[in-house]
């Protein structure tokens, strides 16, 4: 009886706000304010260039440095797949601009990690996070996350480190068991400083975007349990911070745009070490408002992606086929 009721409770929350979608605001008649349930857009867009960012993303590497999996003279070739979508809950703005207010938005990705020898695993990471968005004008917003990452082993590894190259079967139970998790809060802020030449270029007062991220994790209880950060319980921190260039093409609604983008990100428990990634490409015409179709160049050098592997070093060029949304 108490399972039937719990599905009915799910199947509510999950069908309910679908049958509610207008993507139209909704006028509370208080303090001027309108509600939007599901809006098609985003008032903290995804950034172009984090490697570990919530988004469908289809990628080939070829690997200078691979401290994971290498071939015998140090290289490897990745072919790795994300599936990652966010949905955007509701929001609550101003009547007069729909476009700025306060929103809660959830996402959530599964990255694969494959060699190209038969696209064998090498490991899977899991991120999810929920989040308060506020954007109170044109130029800047802001976010506050709920975050999580949390980081499992392939087959493909060598887990009872005694030289073997290749693991093809499980032969221990704890190979596909998660080594590294980590809950954090994050808060995030991102400015257009091109924004005051709207009245003149607008179509270039924001094609420069600055942004950051800072990581901290607290121990304890929240709405989404116990608070873990594991194996690093006593690494606190991390952050990162980048910039984008997106450059409209002449007729932007049908070449889309030309961008380059690059990022920083630095870990407590790697000392601070600098992870280094750019990426260029373009941007192909915009379909739906909350999506963003691309195609790019990727340059990276830092620790290993597979968070599993932080102390081991990758540094690779590749291409990136990139869905968000």
């Amino acid at each position: 009886m108490k399972k039937s009721i719990l599905i009915l409770i799910i199947t509510a929350i999950l069908i309910l706000p679908l049958s509610a979608r207008s993507n139209e605001p909704h006028n509370l008649d208080l303090l001027n304010l309108s509600f939007t349930t599901l809006p098609d857009d985003y008032l903290y867009p995804g950034y172009l260039a984090d490697p570990l960012a919530v988004n469908s993303q289809i990628t080939y590497r070829h690997y200078e440095i691979d401290e994971i999996h290498p071939q015998s003279d140090g290289t490897e070739d990745h072919f790795d797949i994300t599936i990652g979508t966010r949905y955007n809950f509701f929001r609550i703005s101003p009547i007069d601009h729909p476009e700025l207010g306060i929103e809660m938005d959830w996402g959530m990705a599964l990255t694969t990690f494959m060699n190209t020898h038969g696209t064998d695993l090498l490991g899977t990471d899991g991120i999810y996070y929920f989040a308060l968005a506020l954007k109170a004008n044109q130029w800047s917003a802001f976010r506050f996350t709920r975050h999580h990452i949390c980081a499992h082993q392939g087959d493909q590894l060598d887990t009872k480190a005694d030289g073997s190259q290749y693991i093809d079967f499980d032969d221990n139970i704890l190979t596909n068991e998660s080594n590294f998790v980590r809950d954090d809060y994050m808060i995030s802020g991102s400015i257009y400083p091109l924004y005051f030449i709207d009245s003149i270029l607008p179509k270039l007062s924001k094609s420069l975007r600055i942004y950051g991220d800072f990581n901290f994790y607290a121990p304890g209880y929240d709405f989404l349990g116990k608070r873990m950060n594991e194996p690093f319980d006593h690494t606190y921190f991390w952050y990162q911070y980048g910039a984008e260039l997106v450059i409209p093409l002449e007729d932007h609604n049908k070449l889309g745009s030309l961008f380059v983008a690059g990022q920083i990100s630095r870990w407590q428990q790697t000392a601070y070490a600098p992870n280094y990634c750019l990426e260029a490409g373009i941007i192909f015409a915009p379909g739906k408002d909350a999506q963003r179709f691309k195609f790019g160049a990727q340059i990276y050098d830092g620790q290993s992606l597979l968070n599993n592997y932080q102390f081991r070093r990758a540094k690779f060029v590749g291409f990136a086929l990139t869905i968000e949304q």
